[in-house]
């Protein structure tokens, strides 16, 4: 599979939790073997989106007290396992909106160990320090667009 194959590709949302503070289940993520506990302030909402030939996971995690946000893209593969294709992430103590992905491995390494060990584009020390100004739902349509995943038609936004 392609990374940008993967994160073009046309997606469609099929459920969606709304935003919960409560513990991140294994069913919300896909990615996480166990349930992952939600503490000091982190906020989360998963959705699941229906590609062409595949099946996604729309991830976003906020702590916005600490000004971190961060989205997620997670397909299931072949196999049925779980493989994070690429993070979307804004960090107040470094700001500038920037994606982790690796393009010779993205959407292959399954389970929990695809999270890390992705290439930061654009690097830490490149000049795209624009401060934003995020809410939940500013940054989760951002990162909803930046990953390509639509409302099914007739529904309202």
């Amino acid at each position: 599979m392609r990374l940008r194959k993967l994160i073009k590709e046309r997606k469609v949302l099929q459920s969606d939790t709304n935003w919960r503070s409560d513990d991140l289940q294994h069913r919300h993520s896909w990615i996480f073997e166990k349930t992952k506990p939600i503490r000091a302030g982190w906020i989360w909402r998963s959705v699941t989106a229906q590609g062409a030939q595949r099946e996604y996971i729309f991830l976003t995690q906020c702590n916005p007290a600490k000004d971190e946000w961060k989205a997620w893209l997670i397909v299931k593969t072949a196999s049925g396992q779980p493989s994070l294709v690429s993070r979307l992430e804004y960090h107040g103590s470094h700001p500038g909106l920037h994606v982790h992905a690796h393009c010779d491995r993205g959407g292959l390494e399954e389970g929990p160990m695809s999270i890390d060990g992705l290439v930061r584009t654009p690097s830490a020390d490149a000049s795209h320090r624009r401060v934003n100004a995020w809410r939940e739902n500013t940054f989760w349509e951002q990162a909803r667009r930046h990953f390509r995943i639509e409302h099914p038609q007739g529904t309202l936004l």
